[in-house]
Order: C-alpha cells, then sequence, then structure tokens
C-alpha cells in the first residue's frame, strides 16, 4: 500500500493547485465516515463534495495512480491521452473543478483533422472528394455525400426520435421500443446490409448486432452541441495543459486524506451499523457508508455481504464495457508528403483508424496513434506489444507503402488489458435499457454505486462528474 505523494503531486501539477487546496495531513485519529472505492473522476469529485460539506473521506485505489480511464502517457513524447482524451465545452462540472483547482485549459490542434483523410475500403484508396461518386459507396441519395467515418453519427441522429427531447428521456417507457438491435432499426430506415456493416466499423462496442439502437440514439444525443448555441470555436474540444491527468492529480491533493494507492478493495460488508471495505493489502476501512466507482465488470470481484440482489445485481453480471487498442509510434519522416495523400486513414483493413496528431502539451511531436474499436480489438488480446506494433506496421505498409519503415513504437495502452478496467466505456445490448436502465443507480443498503456507467444525462468525463455528484448527495441526504 502506498499514498499518493503530495510533493510529487505538486511537481507533476507544475504549482497549479491553489496553495488553499493543500491542507495539513489528515487527523488520523478521527472516524471516517465514507470510504470511496476508486480515485477516477466520479470518486475523486464524490470525495471532493463530501469533504466541502465536513465529512472525513478516505479515498482507496487498487491502481499505483490515481485518475482511472483519465491517464496522459506522461513518458511518451507529446504526452498523448491514452483516456479521456478530450472535454467538450458543455462539461460545466468539470470545467469548474478545472477552474478553482487552477487548472489551465487549451484547445488542442489536429495535425490531421478526421475531414483531411483517406479511406481504404474493399481495397481501394478514396478521398473525400471522390466518395460521394466512389463504386465502395453503398449509400443512396444525398446520404453518398456523407462521409463514411461519420455516417453512423449522422444517419442515426438525424434521424433519431430522441431529437429535441431532453436528456433523460431515453430512459423513458416511450423509447424503449428502440432498444433493439442496431442493423434492425437501420434496415427500417431504408439502409443496406453494405451500408450497414460499412457502418459499424466505427462502432465502439463489440460489434454492431449486439449494440442497441437506443444507445446509438443516446450517444449521439449527448453529443450534439447545436443545443448549446456554441460558436465554432467555442465548440471546439479542450484539453487540461500540461495533460488531462493533472485534473484528478489534482483533485486528489486537495483531500485532506492522501488516496491509498495499491490498495484493492475484495470485498464489502455492511449492515445497520455502517460499511467496512476489506482490500487486499490486509487492511480494513469502517465507515458509515462506501461509493463504489468502479466499472460494472469489475465489481463481479467484490464479495458483497449482504448479497447484492434484484435487476442491479442482474446487470454486473451481464452489461461489458467496449474494447479498444490503441498503438502510439512515432514518425520518422512524414510518409504523407511522399504520398502526397491525407495524413490520416480509416479504414475496413482491421486496423481501423490511423490518425497522426499534434496534440501533445509541449508541441512540436508529431506520433501517429492506431485506434481500433469493437471486435477488431480482439485480434489484439494475445499479442505482445511488438507484435501489436508489427501487425499494424504490416497492414499499413501494403495500405500506403510510403510509410514502410516510418515507425516507431512508443507505446500500446488499452482499458481492457488493465487489471482495474475493464473496456473504454459501456455499451448497451438489445433489451439491457429496459431491463437495467432505471435500476444502475441502486443502492444497497449503506453501498452508494457511481461512475461515468450510472450517469443519466451526460457522458464519458462529465458523465463521470455527473454521477460522482450524485452519489455524494445520496450519502448526504442519507447520513
Amino acid at each position: 500500500m502506498s499514498e499518493l505523494n503530495r510533493r510529487e503531486a505538486l511537481a507533476l501539477l507544475g504549482g497549479g493547485v491553489a496553495s488553499g487546496l493543500v491542507r495539513p495531513l489528515y487527523a488520523a485519529e478521527r472516524p471516517i465516515d465514507v470510504v470511496v472505492v476508486g480515485s477516477g473522476l466520479s470518486g475523486l469529485h464524490a470525495a471532493m463534495i463530501l469533504e466541502e460539506q465536513g465529512l472525513e473521506v478516505q479515498v482507496v485505489e487498487g491502481r499505483g495512480r490515481v485518475g482511472g480511464r483519465v491517464y496522459t502517457l506522461m513518458d511518451v513524447p507529446g504526452k498523448p491521452e491514452a483516456g479521456g482524451e478530450v472535454m467538450s465545452t458543455t462539461y460545466a462540472r468539470m470545467i469548474d473543478t478545472a477552474r478553482r483547482l487552477k487548472l489551465p485549459l487549451v484547445r488542442p490542434p489536429w495535425l490531421g483533422p478526421p475531414t483531411q483523410w483517406i479511406y481504404h475500403l474493399n481495397g481501394q484508396l478514396i478521398t473525400a472528394a471522390d466518395w460521394p461518386t466512389s463504386k465502395a459507396n453503398p449509400f443512396t441519395g444525398d446520404d453518398r455525400k456523407i462521409l463514411p467515418h461519420v455516417a453512423l453519427r449522422h444517419i442515426v441522429h438525424r434521424d433519431s426520435p430522441l431529437r429535441d427531447r431532453d436528456l433523460t428521456a431515453w430512459l423513458t417507457p416511450e423509447f424503449a421500443q428502440y432498444d433493439i438491435p442496431m442493423p434492425d432499426y437501420l434496415r427500417s430506415k431504408g439502409l443496406s446490409d453494405a451500408a450497414i456493416h460499412l457502418m459499424g466499423i466505427v462502432i465502439h462496442t463489440d460489434r454492431i448486432d449486439n449494440t442497441s439502437a437506443l444507445h446509438e440514439m443516446r450517444r449521439y444525443h449527448v453529443g450534439d452541441f447545436t443545443r448549446a448555441n456554441l460558436s465554432a470555436e467555442e465548440s471546439l474540444p479542450m484539453q487540461v495543459e500540461g495533460g488531462n491527468s493533472r485534473m484528478p492529480i489534482a483533485m486528489a491533493a486537495s483531500l485532506k486524506r492522501p488516496v491509498l494507492l495499491n490498495t484493492p478493495a475484495f470485498a464489502i460488508e455492511s449492515d445497520a451499523g455502517g460499511t467496512t471495505v476489506h482490500c487486499g493489502s490486509d487492511q480494513s476501512f469502517k465507515a458509515k457508508y462506501a461509493i463504489i466507482s468502479m466499472p460494472m465488470p469489475r465489481l463481479r470481484d467484490l464479495a458483497f455481504d449482504p448479497i447484492i440482489a434484484g435487476p442491479f445485481a442482474e446487470a454486473i453480471q451481464r452489461i461489458e464495457y467496449g474494447l479498444s487498442i490503441q498503438v502510439h509510434m512515432s514518425v520518422r519522416e512524414p510518409y504523407w508528403e511522399k504520398d502526397r495523400l491525407p495524413p490520416g486513414m480509416w479504414t475496413d483493413s482491421g486496423i481501423e483508424r490511423l490518425a497522426p496528431v499534434d496534440r501533445g502539451p509541449d508541441g512540436g511531436n508529431t506520433n501517429v496513434v492506431a485506434f481500433i474499436n469493437g471486435a477488431e480489438a480482439r485480434r489484439f488480446a494475445f499479442m505482445t506489444d511488438q507484435q501489436c506494433f508489427e501487425y499494424v506496421t504490416t497492414v499499413m505498409a501494403k495500405l500506403r507503402p510510403a510509410s514502410r519503415g516510418q515507425f516507431e513504437l512508443l507505446t500500446v495502452q488499452a482499458c481492457h488489458r488493465d487489471p482495474f478496467g475493464a473496456g473504454d466505456w459501456v455499451y448497451w445490448q438489445p433489451g439491457q435499457i429496459r431491463a437495467y436502465g432505471n435500476h444502475m443507480r441502486d443502492s444497497s443498503g449503506r453501498v452508494v454505486f457511481c461512475g461515468e456507467h450510472t450517469a443519466i444525462v451526460q457522458r464519458g468525463m462529465e458523465g463521470a462528474f455527473e454521477s460522482g455528484e450524485r452519489a455524494a448527495l445520496d450519502v448526504l441526504n442519507a447520513i
């Protein structure tokens, strides 16, 4: 077991935390009111709110770092984000927390924005300009103008019954009829099997036929920023200057009790008198309440006493997270200057997206990231990092010969490889929203659950903040 060292945290933050938030170490003899299991954004946000209300809080974390899926690769040139890459201007809670912790926000540039991608489909290289007339284009009418990497988002949101409804509508009985396989919904809109197959390449779940149409409608409904009446400049995504990991580090450093790292929980006992969280470090923490901020599949690893029952127990066993893998590489020479094609590429070849980016907070670092999501990510499950790199570069050399020999491996990152993770984010299979959507926030005695998967209104990092706020309020209302 170790603590998040306050000096190390402040060094990483470059002195960016307000001095008023750096408090003396806790009085060890004071009883704990709440134990928070998990130091992702949701757990840390809950802990900060509870402390502001005068409660004594202890956060325990199984990893050797804070942040959960928010993870800046600090040791990689350019400090790319391996999870929680950007925040929207609509992320009110997250932006407010950055302001309070004096963390500057910046708008990172793309070296090769998606509008400048080349497409490799059905064995052909196709430019964005040629896509509307390409024989590989399976769409009809005006839909032929929609670029393939945004076809799913554009068509689903354009025709979605959730449009113009509030962001909680997806959980109401009115929309349960759309909790069906995504291909069934798309066929009802006249899409061909070839078009559905193409749209499935970008799916972040396991595969398109195992994805709820209502899940995808809700995903793009939340991401529709036109409701906020933002200008083009205001709608650009943001990052924390120096890397998004600086936010959970600053949140943890603001707490009175240091976050206990390398302290995985394995059992939770609860009765009328309180809760006890048992950790693998042979420590137990007694408190009035426990807040559990862990991915749904990881809850299967916790022994609950009393046993969790009802729909939430079923959800723990059945809900999964989407798979993804990122292969980060440096570029010796810009191969796109040799073949005179756009820097980025979107393909049906098994490597999905290959994006040259210059998004590191330090600037001046040109890296290439291969993003592979969904079922294709399973290909990499039993590969070493070197094998992942060799596969990606071999495929890339076939698609764009100018790239041969131009890459060097930096690192491979995959949320599902993390023993405390489960994938990139929760996805709903057909029928699961009807069965479990309104039970994800069920508490069990003195145990309250949070995490992005429990959010109702928002998704992503702001969804994590929303869920942490709700969990803290649940405890405050009950304590």
